[in-house]
C-alpha cells in the first residue's frame, strides 16, 4: 500500500515528540483519549491524523500548529538537540555556551585574539 508522504510526515514528527519526552504509545494514547493501536499506526503514516487529535497531541506537547510544522525553526532545532543528550553532555554544552558568552563580553575578535588584551 502506498502511503501518502505527508501521512508519514506527520507521523514521523509525532512518533519523534513522543519519544523526546520519554512517553510511551499507551501513555501517549491515553492522555489524548484514543487507542494505542491507532497512536501506532499514526505514527507509521498509515492512518490519517484528525485535527482534533492532532490538536489534543499539540496541547499535551505544549506546541502550537505553527510550532509542529515548522522545521526550518534553528533555535527549536537546537533546543530539541540539547533535550536529547545526557545529563552530563548538557552540562558540557552549556559550559561552552557560557565560555563563549565570557569571550565575547571580554571583547575577543572573531580571530579569537584579545582585542583589549585582557585574560578570559
Amino acid at each position: 500500500m502506498n502511503k501518502p508522504a505527508q501521512l508519514e510526515l506527520v507521523g514521523r514528527k509525532i512518533r519523534q515528540l513522543r519519544r523526546q519526552r520519554k512517553l510511551t504509545q499507551v501513555e501517549l494514547a491515553e492522555k489524548i483519549g484514543i487507542h494505542q493501536s491507532d497512536l501506532s499506526r499514526m505514527e507509521q503514516g498509515e492512518y490519517k491524523v484528525g485535527l482534533d487529535t492532532l490538536l489534543k497531541i499539540l496541547g499535551t506537547f505544549d506546541l502550537s500548529i505553527g510550532e509542529f510544522f515548522e522545521e526550518g525553526n534553528r533555535e527549536q532545532t537546537l533546543f530539541e538537540k540539547l533535550k536529547t543528550l545526557s545529563p552530563s553532555a548538557q552540562k558540557e554544552v552549556e559550559s561552552f555556551i557560557e565560555f563563549k558568552r565570557a569571550q565575547e563580553l571580554d571583547g575577543w575578535d572573531a580571530d579569537g585574539g584579545d582585542s583589549e588584551g585582557g585574560d578570559v
